[in-house]
Formats: structure tokens, C-alpha cells, sequence
């Protein structure tokens, strides 16, 4: 009997990144069917949570290297990687620091883009695109990340840049029963403005201007509106509805949002006006139709192929 292969799938550490990665996950699943190879998914917790429920995977583990405690973090992780005798990880991140943890993890092959100083540590070296003068070349990371299930004998045509992300049961009831809670009236579009930003001012559009859309789109289209916020977005998130005339049916400036629950809400909305964040492509993945308000970014990094 043919053994099973153990692969462990480092995953990006943003939710938008994470996203991004999805045709690569769902290829390297078919790459690495269920019965001949048993996948798990090494992350931090909001990257796990972001494809929590999905079939690509066996199980999960948390990489708690960048935990306060970060030292002893790292070394529970490689230790359980070690545990599970990894024969082969794939790494989406850049990082030198997944390379040590694969190493020191005992993983026996170690495949990503040399990058970082990390060529030494892997087995398999992928070559990442640069341009003329040296530099990184840009472009959409869909693509960067595809290259992976390339490398191990996926077809381009198959692989695809079309992102997904599952949705639960539970979630399902939870985000029906919000909306019935909130007085959501469905024969009217659904809106979510997502004002926050991981990276803080330089990426977000003013608060005063979310507050004055809202208004214009309850006035002029009878919108509902949903405000969006990470535990740490709930500031911004709170200054929006404070500016606003009317008051929005959803505000999770005052409750508690998870990333399951923002993806059964986006499966229910008609337009997300979002800053350049993970809620962008989570609202992609379900077809919802986008504005993004861009700051510093260079768009060609985070192009979803996505014309909505």
C-alpha cells in the first residue's frame, strides 16, 4: 500500500492575501488528492479563520511564531510540525521565518519563491519574476501564488484566478437571523462600507465621506446599510456612524463580527464600498459588486481579475 503524503500549506498571513491564494489551495488540493495525501493548513489564527470550514485541507495548525511570546511560539509550532512528520511544505509566504519553521519542523522537502535569504533552506526553488533594473516585477499575487500548484504539475487552465470561500450552516443562521433582528428589507439593495484599513490612515478613505455616501444612498436608493468593522477597526467604524444623519441597521462598531460570519453577510450583499483591505476580496470571492477606494498601493499587486 502506497503511503500517505503529509503536506503542510504555509499560508499567507492577510486575510486579503489569504483570498488571493484560494485558486492555489483549491489546485494543490487536486494536486494532492484526499487518500494519497493528507494536507494541513499552518497559520495564524485570522488566516485559518478566513478559509475555516473549506475542503482543501485534512486539519489546521496554528503558527504561533508570531505570538508575544514569539521564541517560544515558534518552537511549539515546529514542534508539532515535527509530530506530524511533514514530508513536503509548500510555502505561500515570503518569509525567511516560514523557511526556519519548515526546517526546524523537520519537513523534509521545503518548496517557495527564493526570496528573502531563504534559498538555503529550500529544496525546491521557485524563480520570482523581476524586471529589467533587478527589482520584483509587479502583478497580481493571484498569479504569484498559482505558480506553486504550476510547479508541482497543475495546468494553468485549471488552476484558474476565479477566488472562493465556503460558507457555514451556523453562519447562515446567524447572518439570516441579524438581518431579520435588524429590519434588513431585502427588496432593497444591501450595502456594507468597510471604513477600516490594517494599515491604518494612509490606506482609508475619511470617515466624514463613508458618513455622506451612506446618507446620499439611504436618501437616493433606500439603502440598507451595514457597517463593517474588525475588533480593531471599531473607532473608525464608530466615527462613520456618528456623522450620519440616519442610523445604519448594522453596526459592528458595537458587536461582535468573525470572519465566518462577514463572509455569510457579504453572500447576502449588492455593493461593498471598502478601502484597499481583506473585506475587499472576501467580498469578491462571493461576486459582490465593489467600489475600492486605493491610496499608496500599487493595484497591480492586489488585481482580482474581477470586473464587478
Amino acid at each position: 500500500m502506497k503511503a500517505t503524503q503529509r503536506i503542510a500549506v504555509f499560508l499567507p498571513n492577510w486575510v486579503g492575501d489569504v483570498v488571493m491564494a484560494t485558486p492555489a489551495l483549491r489546485a494543490l488540493r487536486k494536486v494532492f488528492p484526499a487518500g494519497d495525501s493528507q494536507i494541513t493548513f499552518v497559520g495564524k489564527a485570522v488566516s485559518l479563520a478566513t478559509v475555516s470550514g473549506c475542503h482543501w485541507a485534512d486539519g489546521t495548525l496554528e503558527d504561533r511564531s508570531s505570538s508575544p511570546d514569539r521564541l517560544s511560539g515558534f518552537f511549539q509550532t515546529a514542534g508539532e510540525l515535527r509530530r506530524r512528520r511533514i514530508d513536503l511544505a509548500i510555502l505561500l509566504p515570503n518569509s525567511l521565518r516560514s523557511a526556519l519553521l519548515a526546517k526546524t519542523g523537520g519537513c523534509r522537502h521545503i518548496a517557495g519563491y527564493n526570496r528573502d535569504g531563504r534559498g538555503l533552506l529550500l529544496t525546491d526553488r521557485l524563480t520570482p519574476n523581476r524586471n529589467s533594473n533587478g527589482k520584483f516585477a509587479a502583478g497580481s499575487m493571484i498569479d504569484y501564488y498559482n505558480k506553486l500548484p504550476e510547479y508541482f504539475g497543475a495546468l494553468p487552465e485549471e488552476i484558474g484566478c476565479v477566488m472562493s470561500l465556503p460558507v457555514g450552516q451556523s453562519e447562515e443562521i446567524k447572518a439570516q437571523q441579524l438581518f431579520c433582528e435588524a429590519g434588513v428589507d431585502l427588496a432593497k439593495p444591501v450595502v456594507i462600507l468597510n471604513p477600516g484599513c490594517a494599515f491604518g490612515p494612509s490606506k482609508m478613505w475619511g470617515a466624514q465621506r463613508y458618513a455622506q455616501l451612506a446618507d446620499e444612498l439611504i436618501e437616493q436608493r433606500s439603502c440598507n446599510i451595514i457597517i463593517n468593522a474588525a475588533p480593531n477597526e471599531r473607532r473608525i467604524a464608530s466615527r462613520v456612524a456618528g456623522a450620519m444623519r440616519y442610523t445604519p441597521l448594522l453596526n459592528f462598531a458595537e458587536r461582535k463580527n468573525t470572519l465566518p460570519l462577514l463572509r455569510s453577510l457579504m453572500k447576502r450583499c449588492d455593493l461593498l464600498v471598502t478601502n484597499d483591505t481583506g473585506a475587499r476580496h472576501i467580498g469578491a470571492a462571493f461576486g459582490v459588486a465593489l467600489v475600492t477606494i486605493f491610496a499608496s498601493t500599487d493595484q497591480q499587486w492586489t488585481d482580482l481579475y474581477y470586473d464587478r
